[in-house]
């Protein structure tokens, strides 16, 4: 999801960088486009990391659970 964002945020930045003939259209890429980029970059990142924690955790608790199995003598 985010790297959708981040892809369509992208090419509307640089297409309105491209775009930018003057110190105010310079100062909206400084002071908004960018800062905004680097937060959907951020969250890319961050949303990256919750995933693969997430798989981690499913893979230990289902080991765990496993363990459980086998030790109660219960059979699925």
């Amino acid at each position: 999801m985010f790297d959708e964002v981040f892809g369509m945020a992208a090419i509307c930045a640089g297409n309105f960088r491209e775009g930018v003939r003057d110190a105010f259209g310079a100062s909206i890429v400084a002071d908004v486009l960018d800062p905004i980029l680097k937060e959907v970059d951020s969250l890319r990142i961050l949303n990256a990391d919750f995933q693969q924690q997430s798989f981690d955790i499913d893979r230990i608790l289902n080991g765990a659970r496993s363990f459980q199995f086998k030790d109660s003598g219960w059979t699925q």
